[in-house]
């Protein structure tokens, strides 16, 4: 059996979305996958937070259709309040709490996914655990995960990890690159990590699929209810606008409607979804024009400035229905390393 550690670097760079591409790919290569996070963070709940578990788990859970119970996908569970200093015989107790964990799920597979902290450098919170102790413990290949943003931070970050970690980390993933910048970073950045030993070092352009919203989930989001057209609640949502502008033809009705926000689509120029605010539940004639275009309508209690704001701060977890991310994840990998060049170099 082989563990393979799925780090960040830290600032968000799409390590449960790699996470869930990697496992997507082993299992096409028919690879019985498991997977195992050692510990997970939960917001602020109190004292208490039995019967909780981390939203990665329970998604990971579902998507690779693993049996093992929650508790032993991840064992150590921590709120954001009670993050403990962790010494001698703690440390003892909840290392072996994991490793029992680790053999229980590792069980009949061939390889298990471990995921990390949201950022490496720093481990889970644990004083006195961490995830490069855990990445040796295990035996484990790494695959690092990068927001890229410089050359100096990024060269740093996956330098200075892959010598800490004893030469372990065999892939790197160079994420959310600006597409001005890809072509530098492929003939500068990726050759230069090369030489320093990284198997492989893939380069993915930032995209507007892998940020877009549904339209369901903006409703969720915004505590909003659907009035027409909930079918079209997987319409994909690039930008957001107060402005009426893009508002033509019939949909020009809606000009007349103050507390508006309107929901730009993937497509070019096309309108994916408006959101009436304030709560006041707009009248027949509107509703039939959105209805006759198969328009959603998203009714919120929330003022304009508050939806907004909500908007704009959203970083919504990732959920089954958000699958044709991986999808496209996947050929922006496919694209860049040539098949799958970065799987081999974990295996």
């Amino acid at each position: 059996m082989r563990a393979i550690f799925i780090g960040s670097t830290g600032g968000e760079p799409g390590q449960t979305l790699t996470t869930w591409a990697l496992a997507t790919k082993l299992k096409e290569k028919g690879v019985k996958v498991g997977f195992f996070k050692p510990y997970g963070l939960l917001p602020d709940l109190g004292p208490s937070v039995e019967g909780l578990c981390d939203s990665d788990v329970l998604l990971i859970k579902e998507a690779l259709g693993l049996t093992e119970p929650p508790e032993a996908l991840c064992p150590v569970m921590l709120s954001e309040n009670l993050l403990p200093e962790v010494s001698g015989s703690q440390e003892e107790r909840l290392t072996a709490k994991i490793q029992n964990a680790f053999k229980e799920v590792s069980r009949g597979k061939e390889v298990v996914l471990i995921m990390g902290a949201k950022e490496i450098f720093f481990g889970g919170g644990l004083s006195g655990l961490s995830d490069s102790l855990l990445v040796k413990l295990f035996d484990a290949r790494v695959l690092l995960v990068d927001r890229y943003q410089r050359d100096n931070m990024t060269i740093y970050s996956l330098l200075s990890l892959n010598s800490f970690l004893d030469g372990r980390v065999k892939t790197a993933i160079l994420n959310h690159v600006p597409p001005e910048k890809m072509e530098h970073v492929q003939t500068k950045v990726i050759p230069f990590l090369k030489e320093k030993g990284f198997k492989s070092v893939v380069a993915v352009p930032a995209h507007s699929i892998l940020a877009a919203l549904t339209v369901g989930a903006i409703a969720e989001l915004i505590g909003g209810e659907i009035l027409c057209c909930p079918e079209q609640g997987g319409n994909l949502v690039k930008d957001f606008t107060i402005g009426a502008k893009p508002l033509e033809g019939p949909l020009a009705i809606f000009k007349q409607v103050y507390n508006k926000i309107i929901l730009l689509s993937l497509e070019e120029k096309k309108v994916g979804g408006i959101i009436l605010t304030g709560g006041k539940t707009p009248g027949d004639l509107v509703r039939r024009v959105a209805q006759d275009r198969s328009l959603p309508l998203i009714l919120s209690r929330l003022d304009t400035f508050q939806v907004m704001e909500r908007l704009e701060k959203a970083k919504p977890a990732l959920t089954l229905k958000d699958e044709f991310k991986v999808h496209r994840f996947l050929e922006l990998l496919a694209q860049e390393s040539g098949a799958d060049q970065w799987v081999e170099a974990l295996l």
